[in-house]
């Protein structure tokens, strides 16, 4: 790759050579580098790289207390805010008529799919909101997630809510990109929504190391996954449009309760994933996906 970049700088800088001194090239320039956001709840201030102030949170608390409704909504609505580029807020990449499916996992905490989608609708971006996951054979919605469709409803009239559960959603079997052959039965909602959330607690995982915004999209498929090639082959059909990870409590491998109130966030979930698993105490480089 630094040979290829050499030689077409070294093209570039011809061509240049070979126009007259009147002559002037101009290009756009854009910041490649994902942007993410860490929101702990004693979150007071920060500061761009610029030394542009970020004000925190009005209500800081310590990491280990227990957080209003409130206090955890203001935490998802601030990482959503440093989530997009500096110079426009996630909503902004929004449209008004949007189809948004916000994916979440057992683990999950309603509350937070509540913040973001409320975010969303309160400004006016969004006609259609579908939470999906794959639930286990038999099992259904809880209650606060049918209370949060039901509430939503009641608050944001002339919006769509409704939950799905992929295992009764219709599947097409999807080529993988540029992996011939290769194929999975995928949820039509998945490549057919215009936006994709992911939303996943801070999770470690026997076989994968961590479990986070990328794992969460593990059960899309018809066939269960757990290997790190897979994962990204589910990860290329629809990437998320935003990732959120975290919350009040991360889960152990063995299912054991962590409490740290902090939520990651990003527009580019494997930026989001590798910012997360260093906070969990990981080595992002050791980790195949």
């Amino acid at each position: 790759m630094t040979g290829a970049g050499a030689i077409a700088a070294l093209a570039q800088q011809r061509a240049v050579e070979k126009k007259p001194d009147h002559a002037f090239v101009a290009g756009a320039t854009q910041d490649p580098t994902p942007r993410v956001g860490i929101v702990l709840s004693s979150f007071k201030q920060g500061t761009e790289h610029d030394g542009t102030k970020i004000p925190g949170l009005t209500e800081p608390q310590a990491p280990g207390a227990d957080l209003t409704p409130a206090q955890l909504d203001a935490m998802v609505r601030k990482a959503i805010d440093l989530a997009a580029g500096r110079h426009a807020e996630f909503w902004e990449t929004v449209e008004p008529e949007d189809w948004i499916v916000v994916k979440t996992g057992s683990r999950t905490d309603p509350r937070i799919v509540g913040g973001a989608i409320s975010y969303l609708a309160e400004r006016k971006r969004g006609l259609r909101f579908t939470v999906i996951d794959r639930l286990p054979q038999g099992g259904e919605w809880g209650q606060e997630y049918r209370k949060l469709v039901s509430d939503l409803g009641t608050k944001f009239s002339g919006v769509r809510f409704e939950l799905l559960d992929l295992n009764t959603a219709p599947t097409s079997d999807l080529l993988v990109p540029d992996r011939p052959g290769v194929k999975y039965g995928i949820p039509k909602i998945v490549p057919q929504c215009d936006r994709l959330i992911s939303i996943a607690p801070l999770a470690t995982d026997p076989a994968l190391g961590v479990s986070l915004s990328v794992g969460n999209l593990a059960n899309i498929s018809t066939k269960p996954v757990a290997t790190n090639e897979a994962l990204i082959d589910l990860l290329s059909y629809r990437p998320a449009d935003l990732a959120l990870v975290g919350g009040s409590w991360g889960v152990e491998g063995d299912g054991t309760p962590v409490r740290h109130n902090v939520l990651i966030s990003g527009m580019k979930a494997v930026a989001v994933d590798s910012v997360a698993a260093s906070v969990m105490g990981f080595k992002p480089a050791d980790l195949p996906y």
